[in-house]
């Protein structure tokens, strides 16, 4: 598999990977804390530290995933798309439950926008070396 040459990447590319590098150190951050608060506070517990550090092992993933696919690994991409729909509807279904999720959940957003960037017809030519089919056009008439 031949990488695509970075000097023509397309600036979605480039904001894909702000996005992911953005949601990850926030992701990081906000799970960190997470774990800073149940062991400090006097009504954390073990679940919600647990939940902190997944958080920050998901945070560490989108910044190395987001590393591998800004190089132009249409494999690391598609990896990456998928890690941030999961996490998204996980820490969805987490921040229903304990609130200060929400917070986390708001950073997933962010790297899932930046794997939608990644998939526009701009960023797929780069990424795959072909352009994209035109959209079939049909016609209006109506058959008599």
């Amino acid at each position: 598999m031949t990488s695509p040459d970075p000097a023509l990447r397309p600036k979605l590319v480039v904001w894909a990977y702000r996005c992911w590098l953005t949601s990850g150190a926030l992701l990081i951050a906000l799970g960190a804390l997470v774990i800073v608060v149940s062991a400090v506070g006097d009504s954390g517990t073990v679940t919600s530290g647990v939940l902190g550090a997944m958080v920050v092992v998901v945070g560490v993933a989108y910044i190395l995933l987001g590393s591998k696919a800004f190089t132009g690994d249409a494999r690391w991409r598609s990896s990456l798309a998928a890690l941030t729909l999961v996490v998204v509807a996980m820490l969805l279904f987490l921040s229903l439950g304990m609130n200060f999720f929400a917070f986390p959940l708001l950073a997933g957003i962010i790297g899932l926008f930046g794997s939608l960037l990644a998939y526009r017809p701009p960023a797929e030519a780069w990424y795959t070396g072909k352009e994209p089919d035109a959209p079939a056009r049909r016609s209006r008439k109506k058959n008599t």
